[in-house]
């Protein structure tokens, strides 16, 4: 095999391929390579055609089936996913610290300001109306880093409405509400680069329960994107060693007033009452 991509091999296979396998070519790069990494009948369904189809179309393209396919991107992914050691610099940035940092800001500030404008109003719409429905229990988690843009939404949330969790634990501590998870309940999760295996496979879980995925990501090109019924991606890393989730920060911050004026009455009620809960404890 090449290391031409599974893209590369499909668009240059489509003139050659059936009608049928050519709905599944085109299903899989509008939508790449989150559609590839769904199951084969997922694919299917996209395409609109039956899953021995996807087999096909997988061995048409030179693949072991459509297992071989998968494989072939998930190896395009990790040769993305390079750490923050690779894209350290030979030497420092020209400049004092104080025009560095100004500098980064700026495109970084461009940077997230670019990526939020590209969201398509319909997810943000579908996020909204999830996070402001109290009568759908909210649950968040997070990876490694992303845990703390989770805790920062949480934080929020439980102040507008009832029935927000913070997973901190999945597979551990929390795992009698993922065991309990139903149809009306809401999972939001934050994947940001390097993405993390446990949360796709977390993502799966929720989506075998029958819960709804909202991802909040860098990338469309996620791993937990095909589990998700909504996604909300948001990048501001330009040129940094470190993936910046300071876009993702951002969203998330944005997302709050617009969820408040969702809820209404009930959440300025809410607001008022765990201020005067919290009263005693506050300094002047």
């Amino acid at each position: 095999m090449s290391e031409e991509s599974v893209a590369a091999r499909a668009s240059a296979a489509l003139s050659s391929l059936s009608k049928a396998e050519r709905r599944v070519g085109r299903a899989l790069l509008a939508d790449y390579p989150s559609a590839g990494l769904a199951s084969a009948a997922r694919l299917a369904e996209r395409a609109d055609v039956s899953p021995p189809t996807v087999l096909r179309f997988a061995q048409s393209l030179g693949y072991d089936g459509f297992a071989g396919l998968q494989v072939a991107l998930r190896a395009e992914l990790t040769a993305q996913s390079s750490g923050p050691i690779t894209r350290l610099p030979d030497a420092p940035a020209a400049g004092g610290l104080l025009d560095r940092l100004l500098r980064q800001a700026r495109g970084q500030n461009d940077r997230a300001l670019e990526t939020l404008a590209m969201l398509p109003e319909p997810a943000l719409d579908a996020a909204v109306a999830l996070l402001s429905d109290a009568g759908r229990p909210v649950h968040l988690h997070g990876g490694r880093f992303s845990h703390l843009l989770a805790a920062h939404l949480a934080a929020h949330l439980e102040q507008l409405r009832p029935g927000v969790r913070l997973l901190t634990d999945p597979r551990g501590r929390d795992l009698g509400s993922m065991m309990e998870l139903t149809r009306r309940d809401v999972v939001v999760l934050f994947d940001y680069h390097r993405y993390q295996r446990s949360a796709a496979d977390l993502a799966a879980a929720v989506h075998r329960a029958g819960a709804t995925v909202v991802l909040i990501t860098d990338d469309l090109a996620c791993p937990v994107a095909p589990d998700a019924e909504v996604v909300l991606a948001a990048s501001s890393t330009v040129g940094t060693v470190y993936q910046s989730m300071a876009a993702g920060f951002l969203l998330t911050e944005l997302l709050i007033p617009l969820v408040m004026d969702a809820i209404g009455e009930p959440a300025r009620t809410r607001m008022a009452l765990w201020e005067q809960q919290r009263r005693a404890e506050l300094l002047p």
